[in-house]
């Protein structure tokens, strides 16, 4: 479909091979009755990577090869929203520590853009109580932090200067 066709111009573009398939290396897909049949997928660590979120669609999630790109640069899709999120530090993923906390900039395809850091640290969170304007913030952003999350799992999403993306 579409979204297929998509993928494979995003991958087209990072790697310089369209594939719908975003895990690594090649998987075979077949049973007992029928010939195996290969998927390719992402066969190099690319410059720039690809991050998805698509609510309950797991299956689709990028590989390793593309969630970790030489440099740290990502195209990015949530619910079917093209974006590029950034950090301008060139050895943010060749180094562990650098990891730990990290601004990230994010802007989409209209224009948009809000800056965000990210805290890979594991601490005792904070529980904290939030304004309706602050839920109303939380909200529209928590595509995003799931977007945040396929990478850095347990990270700790704080936004910085949101008035400009909503």
């Amino acid at each position: 479909g579409a979204e297929e066709g998509s993928l494979c111009i995003v991958t087209l573009m990072l790697t310089g091979r369209a594939t719908p398939y975003l895990h690594n290396g090649v998987v075979y897909v077949g049973d007992e009755e029928h010939y195996a049949v290969p998927q390719y997928g992402i066969l190099a660590r690319s410059e720039v990577g690809f991050l998805l979120y698509e609510e309950g669609v797991e299956e689709r999630m990028p590989g390793s090869r593309l969630k970790t790109p030489s440099l740290p640069i990502w195209v990015v899709c949530s619910q079917g929203h093209f974006g590029v999120m950034f950090n301008t530090n060139r050895e943010l993923l060749r180094n562990y520590h650098a990891e730990r906390r990290f601004e990230l900039h994010y802007y989409t395809c209209g224009g948009s853009q809000c800056q965000m850091s990210v805290d890979t640290r594991q601490e005792e969170s904070q529980s904290t109580s939030h304004s309706e304007q602050d839920q109303a913030v939380i909200s529209a952003f928590s595509n995003i932090e799931k977007l945040v999350h396929t990478k850095w799992q347990d990270a700790r999403i704080q936004w910085i200067g949101t008035t400009q993306f909503i």
